[in-house]
């Protein structure tokens, strides 16, 4: 009687033991876990680092007839944007810092890296939009690939 209390003793503290093994190495839910789909960064990928700019003027956007032209400087923790308006308006520099930028992603599905800025100055909110990349090449030179929030104009960036 003595074995069997002490056989099934040991049994359940061992299949008490395994299953906290387990649940430990479990992550808290599968929900939570979106590895598959993208990977978060905590500084701005190497691949985006540098100084890009758009070959020509642009259209500022489809309401307006402003051309400009659009220069970002990518760093490890912050990003510049300047604005270059044709003509003789003055040109504005933006520069986004650590503490400005939320998230950056990289998106497997579409190989897009997603930069999210927040908590920006009053005088950058207009400009803090989220900004969508792709490296990709065009005629034989390394491009990225702007992507619009609405609409489908691309605008590529030439490595200045």
């Amino acid at each position: 009687m003595k074995l069997n209390h002490l056989v099934i003793a040991l049994g359940v503290s061992l299949g008490v033991a395994g299953g906290a093994v387990t649940a430990v190495a479990q992550p808290a839910s599968a929900a939570t876990d979106n590895s598959r789909y993208y990977k978060t960064y905590h500084a701005i990928p190497k691949v985006l680092r540098g100084t890009w700019r758009t070959k020509g003027y642009t259209e500022y956007n489809s309401e307006s007839k402003k051309k400009v032209r659009w220069t970002y400087t990518f760093k490890k923790h912050s990003y510049t944007m300047k604005v270059d308006f044709q003509g003789k308006r003055k040109s504005k520099t933006i520069h986004f810092l650590k503490k400005e930028i939320r998230d950056i992603d990289y998106r497997y599905k579409t190989k897009r890296y997603e930069i999210y800025p927040t908590a920006a100055a009053d005088s950058k909110r207009a400009y803090a939009s989220i900004l969508t990349l792709k490296p990709t090449r065009k005629h034989g030179k390394r491009v990225i690939k702007s992507y619009p929030i609405a609409g489908k104009h691309i605008t590529y960036l030439y490595r200045r």
